[in-house]
């Protein structure tokens, strides 16, 4: 079983649970119990722990025949530096949208909460969900579980905000099926979640391949379709319903002699296969980058009082290698065979030799590198940062 299999039916370390709103017990229960269930009044907005570099919001004229995407920037730029603060960016998504780039998570939120100024402009703002929210399954969940109960009972490492029960059609009945999706209020996912004591594996979940039913190429819906439209019977440029070769079976992606929105097209199977790669890699990267931050052990802390005799016998052994090295540029300069790539002039080794000997220059160096180490916020390490935290050891 794997991500794709039917469809939904639509940082705190220690765990906490849900009050709980049912009684619970996994009593049968009717079809509405397999709507999707929502966090109540939840309105999409950055956490204070938010891992992100940037804080992006999507905005669209609440017009839908206005196409804000399309706007002059000039425009573009007047209202949101007038009316907006903390936004250092803006660019164009498409025809429909541009996003507003925020370098601090409370600027962000003020701006999709201020109503005033969408109004004026007749805009709506929102934040896109991959920028906040993590999906992911569980497996072999009793059919008897509603999901409400679900969302009361489970607990997690990070917020629960919608579980939907995978379904598939029957008949003219939507059967449950046992696994269900659970999007949390994360950029990563959990390992597991808990039902009381039984826990349960999270996976990656892995959307159905979008397919346009304009065009019949992947990646993309017919409401933003530039393409031709193109029949899935014998793939002429014709809708099927206008079709007059229903019997002429030609697939428009692969010329084979399908449907072309048959699920064993071959073009269709390597974009599934590209998808799940994609997201399993993505998914493999965060958790190892997640063990490397959670694992990686402190640097020792700088010990100011060296241990003199060793800093002698150090610097010996330097400045016997320095003499070594000098002695094998002078025998190649005689042989005619000049060294290319290192600088070995008596200016340079002096200030090799100066630096080595001075001890309190080398613990602010170390000092820094360690700092730099134990780094545990999200800001990059920029050759300015580390300028500006070198100058500040040093005073």
């Amino acid at each position: 079983m794997d991500g794709n299999e039917g469809d939904p039916s639509s940082a705190s370390v220690n765990k906490k649970k849900r009050p709980a709103e049912s009684s619970g017990g996994g009593e049968d229960v009717d079809n509405n119990s397999y709507s999707p269930f929502l966090k109540q009044n939840y309105v999409r907005l950055y956490p204070d722990n938010s891992t992100n570099v940037e804080f992006k919001v999507f905005v669209e004229s609440a017009d839908k025949k206005d196409k804000l995407g399309n706007k002059s920037p000039i425009y573009l730029n007047h209202i949101f530096t007038t009316d907006i603060k903390g936004v250092i960016g803006i660019h164009r998504v498409n025809a429909n949208k541009i996003a507003a780039v925020f370098k601090q998570s409370n600027n962000a939120n003020n701006f999709i909460t201020n109503a005033t100024f969408l109004a004026k402009h007749q805009l709506r703002a929102y934040i896109p969900a991959a920028q906040i929210e993590k999906t992911g399954i569980i497996r072999f969940v009793p059919t008897n579980i509603s999901n409400k109960e679900l969302y009361n009972k489970l607990s997690s490492t990070s917020e629960i905000i919608a579980i939907r029960r995978f379904t598939k059609k029957v008949g003219q009945e939507r059967v449950p099926l046992q696994t269900v999706s659970l999007t949390f209020l994360s950029n990563s996912l959990p390992d597991h979640v808990q039902y009381d004591l039984f826990s349960y594996r999270v996976f990656d979940y892995i959307p159905p391949l979008q397919q346009c039913f304009r065009c019949f190429k992947f990646n993309h819906s017919a409401k933003v379709c530039n393409g031709k439209q193109r029949c899935s019977c014998c793939a002429g440029e014709h809708h099927y319903k206008e079709c007059s070769t229903p019997d002429e079976v030609r697939c428009c992606n692969c010329s084979g002699p399908h449907l072309a929105i048959s699920k064993s097209c071959p073009i269709k199977l390597k974009k599934i296969m590209e998808k799940k790669s994609k997201i399993t890699y993505a998914s493999a990267a965060a958790s190892k980058q997640l063990e490397l931050e959670v694992n990686f052990p402190p640097l020792p802390a700088v010990n100011k009082t060296q241990n003199v005799n060793s800093n002698k016998f150090n610097n010996k052994n330097v400045n016997k290698s320095v003499q070594s090295v000098s002695n094998n540029v002078n025998k190649n300069k005689q042989k005619g065979n000049e060294p290319v790539s290192q600088d070995f002039s008596p200016k340079a080794v002096d200030l090799k030799t100066q630096l080595i000997n001075n001890d309190d220059l080398v613990n602010v160096i170390v000092s820094t590198l360690i700092q730099l180490g134990n780094k545990s916020d999200d800001n990059p390490i920029t050759t300015s940062f580390i300028k500006e935290l070198l100058f500040k050891n040093l005073t």
